[in-house]
């Protein structure tokens, strides 16, 4: 399918996007940068935890600023020659992260009617491929117009521990499937069936997307759709995508819930 993920993602008009899960967050973000930028859009990549410094492929720039109104200040230059960047209040140089503003910070930046878009990684997973959120997480503002969690299929067959599940005690309690036992199309829809209905409780976005992300094979794109399936009586979710986000043309399946 050579649909633009913003157009499968109905990402028209103005908003604040909030990126949790795991398995591909910071490659979303900036896949959905580059074509809402290439549409005309302005925008702006951050985060609300921590993320690797962005590339220059990534991002043409990265603003490291402590005050939402200095960053403000220097938006407003840099928006008559660039349409997307990225911000964050501090660059960590031993871990090599920049790390982002609070939640609160966001909506006031949004307030401020600055960018088109804004486009926020929320949650942390410490590379995994999936994972279930602690009590703190997700870190999502309340101005969240579109809600999109991210799960990647490479974790199918894995088993259920640390090594490959962020926070795997957790994903267990969800779920019921102890750990150490493997890790299935059905446990993965459960979980993100418990994060999307916890998330929403954070933030009432009018959007609520799934991207199964990693379906680099025809045997992933047929797991992505078997979950997809799965989800599909879930009214809290509005669409399920899978996709791959090495491809060129990433979207692979999509399907809206009944």
């Amino acid at each position: 399918m050579k649909t633009k993920l913003i157009d499968k993602l109905q990402l028209t008009g103005k908003g604040v996007i909030s990126i949790i899960g795991a398995g591909g967050k910071t490659s979303l973000m900036f896949q959905l940068a580059k074509e809402l930028e290439n549409s005309g859009k302005s925008v702006l990549t951050t985060t609300t935890t921590k993320i690797f410094m962005p590339t220059l492929k990534q991002s043409p720039l990265t603003i490291i600023e402590n005050s939402i109104d200095e960053l403000v200040k220097k938006s407003k230059g840099l928006l008559k020659s660039s349409f997307q960047f990225s911000a964050g209040q501090k660059y960590n140089p031993i871990t090599e992260k920049l790390e982002g503003f609070t939640p609160d910070c966001i909506d006031k930046l949004w307030q401020t009617s600055l960018f088109d878009w804004i486009i926020v990684e929320a949650d942390g997973a410490r590379q995994k491929p999936i994972k279930a959120t602690g009590s703190h997480e997700p870190a999502i503002p309340k101005v969240t117009t579109h809600l999109i969690l991210v799960a990647g299929l490479d974790a199918l067959d894995k088993p259920l521990d640390e090594t490959f599940v962020h926070r795997a005690e957790i994903f267990s309690r969800n779920t019921g499937l102890p750990r150490g036992e493997t890790l299935d199309e059905l446990s993965i829809a459960k979980c993100i069936a418990f994060e999307i209905k916890k998330a929403g409780h954070l933030a009432h976005s009018l959007s609520n997307s799934v991207l199964l992300n990693k379906a680099d094979s025809p045997d992933q794109i047929k797991s992505g759709e078997k979950i997809a399936k799965l989800l599909q009586t879930n009214k809290t979710i509005h669409r399920i995508i899978t996709a791959s986000l090495i491809d060129k043309f990433p979207v692979k399946n999509s399907l809206t819930p009944k």
